[in-house]
């Protein structure tokens, strides 16, 4: 598993993971790790994000300084589906899976 900080510009947008070809984003709303798909379309096909390969303490860093926080009025919709996950990825686990995948 790799973990990435995704950016648009200088704004700092999500903490990322990478397993088997699925993406991960970290949503601090949620306090979990959620398949996002449209996150998975960009990194292999439009590229309107960037995407800097990190490590599991820095993931933990930029976590813990609430990169992936949505606003409740603007990202409603997409909270309520991951509120509603039936298979959201705890930040622990995903940053021990990708303790091996330093970069």
């Amino acid at each position: 598993m790799k973990l990435y900080l995704v950016k648009e510009e200088e704004r700092l947008v999500w903490v990322a993971a990478l397993a088997h070809e699925k993406m991960y984003a970290y949503v601090a709303n949620t306090r979990k790790f959620h398949d996002n798909n449209a996150l998975r379309n960009d990194f292999y096909l439009e590229r309107w994000f960037t995407y800097e390969e990190i490590g599991p303490a820095e993931a933990r860093r930029l976590i813990n300084a609430g990169v992936g926080t949505l606003s409740e009025t603007d990202h409603s919709e997409a909270l309520a589906r991951w509120r509603t996950d039936p298979n959201p990825q705890d930040p622990t686990d995903v940053l021990s899976m990708s303790a091996g995948h330093n970069p």
